[in-house]
């Protein structure tokens, strides 16, 4: 494996230069934390106006592009293919991108969703996007003030990307988001840093044209491999995941992820051991302490119906931290329901969410303690400090209650309320050992929490190109979060006040 990671660090962009032409727009895809995109692209696909898979994020150029331009007049008529052609046209008005992106928290927030948020109580950044013939290009230089990870400069966002006939090569930190929630995900979000590791992913879902195959209707597929932080209780661990999503018609999608946790310092990394992992010989089958990974795998499906002016939608994702025969067990569910609408002159989004990270609480037996933990990789499924998927973190309940005005003119309100259960079975989380793994974010006990959040996004300065968003975060009391590495407990303040003010130049 040693072989393996020399070829992708020295000649991958050599391989990237001799692949064919790339995309006509300087960044090849829509990225994780634009809401009001996410809103779009499921407002259009719920209406038949898409065929894409809407599941996996960030969602590529290529998938969109042509659709939007045949789309029929009753899908042009609406914000939701303005906002997303005007994103499109965009990226695509030069060869290169630059913008300007400044942030500011008076904490950083405890609870993430979706919607991109500060990641420190100051934030400041350049991005520059850019293709030539057949590359994609993007760094992403930013400045964090009193970041809790302690990195105060960071290149988050940066990538490197080409196209080889439908599928896409890349290199890179880009946040990820797996599965049909808008608050959560039970496997992969945006609630950690991005890892940063390589990737191949399909650009166009079109349907195979391999009969046996065609009834899969629009698909996608993408696999990455990812390096771990050196401050963990198993330094520089690696982070594999592949997803396969697909819209056999165009009122049901269905999505089947699996990621893994593998290797590291003191592990396996031989092609036996990732073999191993890949056919699932984990769960004490090789003796204790001897799994050659930490594992989550499962589905999750999204069913839909346009009624007039509505559309109605009710999803579900079920994550197994264990197996079974050969399938996932031990499931964490993820459900809810949303209906987006269109009032005057703009859309609507509301939607409930019900998220279980306990393991085994709706389908089997009770697994506290488990979710996101591994008794080998000690610090669990995390990375900088936070948990890779659920931004709840393991063994919570929460029930969430959404909604969202988009404006016609591109400005957009939105509010949240949940009622979360925290660390409800009371378990002691990251099992690192004393003075070692990394400072966590993870609640230290059980704790009722209310929260709420709203925010307010307006275009200032050069219509479009400039916009400023003002968000807060409230819950009725201080989250109190014991630092799994015996340091004692800190607290989060009930309010959380977040400015954020970007600028795209033509």
């Amino acid at each position: 494996m040693q072989y393996v990671s020399l070829v992708f660090k020295r000649r991958l962009p050599w391989l990237l230069l001799a692949l064919l032409p790339m995309y006509s727009a300087a960044t090849p895809w829509l990225p994780v934390g634009d809401m009001r995109a996410k809103h779009s692209v499921q407002w259009l696909a719920d209406r038949g106006c898409l065929s894409t898979p809407t599941g996996t994020w960030p969602l590529m150029w290529a998938a969109i592009s042509a659709e939007l331009d045949a789309a029929p007049a009753q899908c042009r008529n609406s914000t939701a293919w303005r906002y997303l052609t005007f994103e499109r046209n965009l990226h695509q008005a030069s060869n290169a991108r630059l913008g300007v992106t400044l942030q500011h928290a008076t904490r950083e927030p405890f609870f993430r969703s979706f919607a991109a948020a500060p990641r420190s109580e100051g934030e400041a950044s350049i991005t520059i996007d850019m293709h030539y013939g057949n590359i994609a290009f993007g760094l992403n230089p930013t400045y964090a003030h009193n970041p809790i990870d302690g990195d105060e400069t960071r290149l988050d966002g940066s990538y490197l990307a080409g196209k080889l006939g439908n599928w896409v090569v890349g290199a890179g930190a880009i946040d990820r988001w797996w599965g049909p929630g808008w608050h959560s995900s039970t496997i992969l979000s945006n609630n950690a840093r991005p890892v940063p590791g390589v990737w191949v992913n399909r650009a166009s879902p079109h349907p195979s044209s391999w009969q046996p195959a065609s009834w899969l209707g629009p698909w996608n597929f993408i696999a990455f491999a990812g390096q771990l932080e050196n401050n963990r209780h198993i330094s520089h661990a690696k982070l594999v995941g592949m997803r396969f999503s697909f819209r056999p018609a165009q009122f049901i999608e269905l999505g089947a992820s699996r990621t893994l946790q593998w290797g590291g310092d003191g592990r396996s990394t031989s092609l036996s051991s990732l073999g191993n992992a890949l056919i699932g010989r984990d769960n004490g089958q090789r003796g204790p302490g001897n799994d050659p990974s930490n594992q989550l795998a499962g589905f999750d499906v999204r069913l839909s119906a346009p009624i007039k002016q509505y559309t109605l939608g009710a999803y579900m994702q079920m994550i197994g931290e264990d197996e079974a025969g050969g399938m996932p067990a031990k499931y964490m569910q993820h459900a809810g329901a949303d209906v987006a609408s269109r009032w005057g002159m703009g859309e609507q989004r509301f939607y409930l969410e019900v998220a279980d990270t306990q393991a085994g609480s709706w389908f089997s037996d009770n697994s506290p303690g488990v979710a996101y933990e591994h008794s080998v990789w000690r610090t669990g499924y995390r990375y900088k400090s936070r948990n890779l998927a659920s931004t709840w973190e393991s063994d919570a309940r929460v029930v969430t209650l959404g909604a969202a005005h988009y404006f016609a003119n591109g400005n957009d309100v939105s509010a949240t309320y949940s009622y979360a259960r925290l660390n409800y079975t009371n378990r002691q989380r990251g099992r690192a050992t004393q003075g070692t793994g990394p400072l966590l974010n993870v609640a230290g006990d059980e704790q009722k929490v209310h929260l709420a959040t709203l925010a307010y996004s307006v275009n200032l300065l050069a219509g479009r190109a400039g916009r400023l968003t003002l968000a807060g975060q409230f819950t009725d009391k201080k989250i109190t979060v014991t630092n799994t590495n015996h340091q004692g407990q800190r607290s989060w303040p009930r309010a959380i006040g977040m400015a954020s003010w970007e600028y795209r130049f033509d």
